[in-house]
């Protein structure tokens, strides 16, 4: 049971508030290399959540309505991440704009699938979903690079 004032507008915004909170949490005191390192294992955990309300929402245990308020909050928490890590000013801008790459394609790949929902159309939402899989290997690959011993 969702708490009254969790709810506004017929709205859970227990997932808002944590989004919320983790970026506060994140952006509070941190060097640029530990912001960048938040900022991906924010997006990444971003990213699973997505995942698991698609396969909630292919199955028919999670509505449309609560799907897509996911979909909209996780797509602000991405776009958040990515203007973090692009503005951390970092001493490897290479592996640091592929981090910055990598979130803008969970970025879009949410759009996508939420443009799915939106439509009605699973195919669209499943497509959506492995290019999620796809960013998030990006995500892990650029991750591993840019905190990869330097010699």
């Amino acid at each position: 049971m969702v708490h009254p004032a969790l709810t506004f507008s017929g709205r859970d915004l227990r997932l808002d508030y944590l989004c919320a909170m983790v970026l506060l949490g994140v952006s509070a005191g941190c060097s640029s290399s530990e912001r960048i390192e938040q900022q991906s294992q924010t997006a990444a955990s971003a990213a699973q959540t997505v995942s698991m309300v698609l396969d909630a929402w292919r199955s028919g245990a999670a509505p449309s309505a609560y799907t897509a308020g996911t979909l909209q909050s996780v797509g602000k928490t991405l776009a958040d991440a990515e203007a973090q890590i692009r503005s951390a000013g970092a001493t490897e801008p290479a592996e640091q704009a592929a981090l910055a790459t990598a979130v803008k394609g969970l970025s879009v790949a949410v759009a996508r699938a939420e443009a799915g929902l939106q439509a009605g159309n699973r195919t669209e939402v499943q497509n959506a979903k492995q290019d999620l899989r796809l960013a998030s290997r990006s995500l892990a690959t650029a991750y591993a690079e840019y905190f990869a011993p330097k010699p």
